[in-house]
């Protein structure tokens, strides 16, 4: 009930800052507007100078108010809780339709992918897995060994993960009870005392980092190259983690990293207020954001590339500009994986991100914040959400584009050819490609 009334309270203000122009008009003039004479009789004669002056105050400020309320209701949050969840449900996406380009980047680069939060797999757990357009299945032994294999039996084909069971540090088939340890051999058979030759399952490397589980995907079967980042202040509990958000996406993989090189669309589609539902302001506002960004690939190592994000929160004035300042230092790692260390008036906060391919054109995007100790927590739930909401505004946009391998670009753009020319690093001799489009008509 609470939640409800902050909503419909924020709301209010926001509809009162839509219906009545802003610009040099006062309150009182704004009420004659939308009420007419009538109201300004009624004011005029009842209400108290001073609270007149406080409506006054709340009209001039009604940004401030919108923010100290969702302050207010984000400082009920728990712990570590979900900030913006994107589904299927509702939203008519499962309609869209997207067309391929001739010459599309193939759908699974190899890297490392998210599949699981380390809370969600304990140890006897089984856990079903879908990544690059492969069926897994997970599962931790007793002991806390993780394993990640194909999730499908070599006997009948029978689907480990479901009602699959851990029983002697092995993964056990729910039809006819044959068992695999976490390398994917075949240890035994319930009813007989032969394995067979080929029984064996393939297995995929795993790493753990942040607490978070990651498999790692190469179409030539080769050994990892390079591996996520495991920070320490979050390893030894001194950064707590915050929020998480999720998202499924319709859009090929490489399209939502790639933002970090686009730095013109900062100031298009994230320049509007993140309480607002503008996506592109029509005129300067009196509250809005400013961004300056710069990408590079990394010289040393060739698998990260560099992102430095500067962003400023226009207040009205110097001082208030001044608090809503923050730093971003981006680290791409790989295809998928992206953590951006965000420095505040408070102090620093981790934002993970990570993309996973699902199906050739279909991504679950999740993000991850941690907080240092002189983060307040409020202010910590309300970084995460404005990050979310920012996030949610390109997603219309990457599900309604079409790829354009050879885009036409303008002096602004920022370096989107050489992030691709980066990007094609983690594709090889055998990666799986699109099916060739017919005609332009082939869709996903």
């Amino acid at each position: 009930m609470i939640r409800k009334c902050v909503f419909a309270l924020v709301a209010l203000v926001n509809l009162c800052a839509a219906l009545i122009p802003h610009g040099n008009t006062t309150f009182e003039e704004a009420t004659v507007n939308v009420w007419g004479e009538w109201a300004e009789d009624v004011a005029a004669d009842y209400v108290l100078p001073g609270v007149e002056a406080a409506a006054a105050w709340v009209w001039e400020n009604y940004w401030l108010v919108a923010g100290a309320i969702a302050g207010l209701w984000l400082f009920r949050w728990n712990q570590s809780s979900l900030i913006f969840e994107g589904g299927w449900q509702g939203t008519g996406r499962q309609h869209i339709r997207k067309e391929l380009a001739p010459d599309m980047l193939p759908p699974y680069p190899n890297g490392w992918y998210k599949i699981l939060d380390s809370k969600d797999l304990t140890p006897g757990k089984v856990k079903s897995v879908q990544v690059c357009g492969k069926q897994l299945v997970a599962f931790r032994t007793k002991e806390g060994k993780l394993g990640i294999l194909d999730a499908y039996c070599p006997h009948l084909g029978a689907n480990l993960a479901v009602h699959g069971k851990v029983v002697d540090n092995c993964v056990v088939c729910p039809f006819h009870a044959w068992r695999f340890n976490t390398e994917g051999d075949c240890e035994g058979i319930e009813y007989s005392d032969s394995i067979p030759k080929g029984s064996n399952i393939t297995s995929y490397p795993s790493f753990e980092a942040l607490n978070l589980i990651y498999v790692w995907y190469d179409v030539e079967c080769r050994e990892p190259a390079w591996f996520p980042v495991e920070d320490e202040n979050v390893a030894s509990g001194k950064w707590k983690h915050l929020a998480w958000s999720g998202h499924e996406i319709l859009s090929h993989i490489c399209e939502i990293p790639e933002n970090g090189a686009d730095s013109a669309h900062l100031n298009v589609v994230h320049k509007a207020f993140v309480f607002t539902n503008r996506e592109i302001p029509e005129e300067k506002s009196f509250f809005e954001h400013e961004w300056k960004a710069s990408w590079e690939a990394d010289r040393e190592q060739p698998w990260v590339a560099n992102l430095t994000v500067d962003l400023r929160h226009m207040m009205g004035t110097d001082f208030l500009n001044s608090l809503g300042d923050v730093h971003v230092e981006a680290k791409q790692v790989g295809p998928s994986l992206v953590y951006l260390r965000i420095t505040t008036f408070f102090g620093e906060m981790l934002m993970a991100q990570s993309v996973t391919p699902i199906g050739p054109m279909r991504q679950r995007v999740e993000h991850n914040f941690f907080v240092s100790p002189g983060v307040p927590r409020w202010f910590g739930k309300m970084m995460a959400w404005g990050s979310c909401r920012q996030f949610h505004r390109d997603i219309d946009m990457w599900e309604h584009k079409m790829w354009r391998s050879r885009p036409l670009l303008t002096k602004g753009d920022g370096p989107i050819q050489k992030y691709r020319a980066w990007f094609k690093k983690f594709y090889s001799e055998n990666s799986i490609p699109f099916v060739a489009p017919q005609a332009g008509s082939a869709t996903w």
